[in-house]
This record gives structure tokens, sequence and C-alpha cells, in this order.
């Protein structure tokens, strides 16, 4: 496949539209480009083969950790470079992705102004594929890159992503009751995804015995099977496009996509797969609202005249113990009348978006949600926090945010019970979570415990008598200490704060100070 180079990429006219400034890789602008992805999830770097251009919003990337990690990520699978668009989540260049591009030697362009990724993304495929033109090429390209791909395990979403820049239209891969589980190629994509239930009733009356079976106006169609068994349909929206070319791209992609099944790990679990992707396609508004409100109504998951309730729970398991968590919330929110999409698995976390019906309670839907799936679950919920009710996507982001800071906050405080938490139930710990990296209450902290910060044991034990209700005997026998050496520490904490802890409001102070160094992670 012909390759651009990194410059070229940056002086397309849909590039040159969100005025690009390299700030960092100015001796890489030669280095070839062989594709380019939209990439708003945490993991993408198991979607990237070497040679690509990732653009990105951010806002999956908020904290300076997420930044480094997604860095790390992609300069490991061989990314040319990262585009980042100003404005979404960041007003200004993140300092930390900065120096993560430096250390990892990758170069860092960023957009100072709004611009359409797939506008970038369809200029630099359209440039690569012009030299893909006859059969057997078409061919070769589709089985190598395709099998590339399933061999080294990349996510299914990574092959119906190739199969749409390939075919040059609109992809969709539905399971057996007809609901979308991948779909790529946002130009056309609205249109196909607007009476899907429609669309996918109407290509299947044309299936036949063939490995690809066409309408009259252009769609192609192959079945997907696993030893004998239909799991879905490979479905493209060619009109306009050449027949041929895309009955080979549509045979090919077919064939991939079973092997990919077969032997690939990430193939065994593609349903979870593909709510993962949609979730993390939601959160990260990739496709624009209506494309997205469309996709998920038409992989079963309403979202208009809904609410939408952001959970993150804490799992009491290993990741690969946790694969049944998938099938069991299917399983609750369909007898409960309700939309469920569950996300990865990380760090012993995993986030959940619920959808119910606008007269539903959504704290009552999701409190009896939470507690029957925690009941069939086997132990594997530890504790769920939720964020606000919102209605459609804005605020999606926000919402999960929230859920995070209360489930750390409910963390730290203790909370072991696998119901559900709100930010409310925390009362003064929940609000000082939310305001802990605020620069006044970062500030306070310091003035309030400047003197014990390079102390760690007097902060302990200063938060231990508070929360022993200032009483010394019983702080002494949480830290196993005597009395006498809890009063001489206690006499430390007094001389170096120059307060008098017998002074409720000044006690207070402390507790709140307290809090929020907790909340910020020291």
């Amino acid at each position: 496949m012909h390759a651009m180079t990194l410059a070229e990429v940056i002086e397309l006219a849909a590039s040159r539209e969100g005025q690009p400034e390299v700030v960092y890789g100015h001796d890489h602008l030669s280095d070839p480009v062989r594709w380019c992805h939209v990439g708003e999830v945490p993991d993408i770097g198991t979607m990237l083969t070497g040679g690509e251009v990732v653009l990105t919003t951010g806002a999956m990337l908020l904290r300076d950790e997420d930044q480094i990690g997604y860095v790390e990520r992609i300069a490991r699978a061989g990314a040319t470079a990262v585009f980042l668009g100003i404005g979404r989540a960041f007003d200004d260049i993140p300092r930390a992705m900065l120096q993560a591009c430096r250390e990892h030697d990758l170069p860092f362009v960023v957009m100072w102004r709004p611009v359409a990724f797939v506008t970038i993304s369809e200029q630099v495929q359209t440039t690569i594929l012009a030299h893909i033109t006859s059969r057997s090429a078409v061919s070769e390209n589709v089985r190598d890159m395709l099998h590339r791909l399933t061999i080294e395990s990349a996510p299914m979403q990574a092959l119906v992503d190739e199969l749409a820049s390939l075919a040059e239209c609109p992809v969709v891969v539905e399971n057996t009751a007809r609901q979308v589980q991948f779909a790529a190629g946002e130009e056309g994509l609205r249109e196909v995804l607007r009476d899907w239930s429609r669309l996918s009733q109407y290509v299947s009356h044309f299936a036949g015995e063939g490995d690809v079976h066409t309408t009259p106006d252009g769609i192609f169609a192959a079945p997907l099977v696993e030893r004998g068994r239909p799991w879905g349909s490979l479905i493209l929206f060619a009109h306009g496009e050449p027949a041929e070319r895309s009955e080979v791209i549509a045979q090919r992609g077919a064939e991939a996509l079973n092997l990919h099944k077969l032997v690939s790990r990430s193939g065994q679990d593609w349903q979870r797969e593909a709510q993962e992707v949609l979730l993390a396609d939601l959160l990260g508004g990739h496709g624009g609202t209506d494309v997205l409100e469309l996709r998920a109504r038409a992989s079963g998951f309403p979202i208009r005249h809904c609410r939408l309730t952001a959970l993150v729970v804490r799992l009491g398991r290993a990741e690969r113990d946790c694969a049944m968590l998938l099938e069991r919330s299917r399983s609750v929110a369909g007898r409960q009348g309700i939309g469920v999409l569950v996300g990865p698995v990380e760090q012993g976390m995993v986030r959940m978006l619920v959808s119910s019906g606008q007269q539903d309670d959504p704290i009552r839907t999701v409190d009896d949600f939470v507690r029957q799936l925690a009941s069939e679950s086997e132990g594997r919920i530890l504790l769920a926090a939720a964020g606000p009710a919102v209605e459609g996507l804005r605020g999606l982001a926000a919402s999960f945010g929230r859920a995070r800071q209360t489930l750390d906050a409910a963390i730290r405080l203790g909370r072991q019970d696998s119901s559900v938490v709100r930010l409310a139930d925390l009362r003064l710990p929940g609000l000082v979570e939310v305001l802990a990296t605020n620069h006044d209450v970062q500030d306070f902290v310091d003035r309030e415990l400047g003197p014990l910060l390079d102390s760690p044991e007097l902060i302990d034990l200063l938060e231990s008598f508070i929360a022993n209700g200032l009483n010394k005997s019983s702080t002494a026998q949480a830290h196993h200490l005597s009395r006498p050496a809890v009063y001489r520490r206690l006499d430390q904490i007094t001389e170096r704060l120059g307060i008098d802890l017998d002074d409720v409001r000044e006690v207070a102070g402390l507790y709140v100070a307290l809090l929020a160094l907790r909340a910020r992670g020291q």
C-alpha cells in the first residue's frame, strides 16, 4: 500500500482547516503514514499495526496518567504521530501528554481550530487507496491486511474499520437478532442506521446459497458462520461502488471475521467488545450525536427519550473471572426492561451505562439493577457508584467522572456493601472529593497542614484522633501506642500547626483539609 508522509497529512486541506501545529517531532515529518485512525478509546494501541496517524479529542485523557499511558501504548504499537484537537477536552496543550511524546519520540500535532476528524481520515485513506484498483490487488490487500490483524489478535472493530476504509462505504456487522454490533464508515452511515430494522430485513430477503448475496441497489451481504453455526452478517452498503471490487471485499472480509472469531481471544468475546466500543464512542462523541444515537438504537440500546445513568463498579475478582458480567447484566436488564452497556474491566473496575424510560425513576431503576446483578454475580461486585442521570449524550462524560469520584471517595471511607453510592450519600467527604482539585482548596490544605506534610505519621495520627472523636485513649489503642506517646505526638502537632486541638472550629478546618489531602491521593 502506498504510504503518505506525515508532512503530507499535515498539508491536507482538511488538516489545514484545523490550524495544525507540530509541537514535537519536526525531524519526523518525512516519516511514512500507512493509515489514519480516530482513537477515542484508552486501549487504541491494540487496534494499531504500525505507521498510523492517531486523531483524538482527548475526551478520555483528562488525567495526566491517562495521557501518559495513552501515548505509551500508541508509541509501542508503532504509530507515526498523534493529533490532538484543542477545544473539546483541553483549552491548551496538555503538558503530561507533550512530555510523554518527547520521552517516546512520538510526533505530537495539535489542531487549534475545530475540525472534522472524519474528513482528515477520509482524505488520508483516499490518497492511500487510490493506488488499489484491480480485483487482484484488492483481494490480496484485504486478505493480507485482515489476516495480519487477526494473527495479531486485533479487536474486531479494527477489522471492520479496515473493511470500511477499503470499501469506501459504510460497513455493518450484525448479530443473528439483526442488532448492529460494529459499524464503520461515517460517510452515509446515518442513512444506513436511520431505519435499521427495516433495512436489515430488506437485505435478508436476497440471501442465497453463495458466499455473498447482493441487492439490486448495490448492498453486499455475507453470512458469518463458525463451525456451521451462523453468528451474524457482514453488510457493505456499496451503492455506486464497483460491484466486483465490493464483492471481493465482502467475501474476504467475511473470511477474516470468521477466522478472527475462531482464533482470536477478543473474537470469543466479540459481543462484549462491541459494547465496549459503543460505550467508548458514546463518551468520546466519535461520529456525531445523531449517528451515535442511531447506532445505539440499532444495537438495542435506546438513548433518545431515555435517561442515562453512569455507573462505575468495583469488582471483587480479576478480569479473567468477570467474563460472565456482560451476560448477567444483559439478563438482568432484559428482565427489568432497561438497556445496559458494559465497558472493559480496568484495574478492577468497570463502567456501565444504564438506559431507562423517561417515566421511570432512574435512582430506583439503577438501584434495583445493581442489587439484582450483585446477587447473581457470586460476589464479583464489591461497590457501585452512580453519577447523575442525564438525557441524551450531553453531560455523559461528566456523569461518569462524577461516578468515579464518588467511588474513589467511598473506597477511601471504607464503604464495602454492593449497594449503589451517590455523591449525596457521602455528604461532606463527597463534596470535598469534587472540590479537591480546585486551586483554592489545594492552597487551603497547604495552609492548614503544611507543617505536617513531611511527617506522614503525624498526619495519620491526627486523622485517627479526629476519627475517634478527639479521644486520646481510643487513638492510642488504634495505633497500638501508649497514651504518653500519643500525648507527645499531639503536642508536636499542636506546636507545628499553632492551633488548639480542643477548639472544635479549628479541628473542623483540619478535618476538611485532611479529606481534601486524601482526595488528591496523598
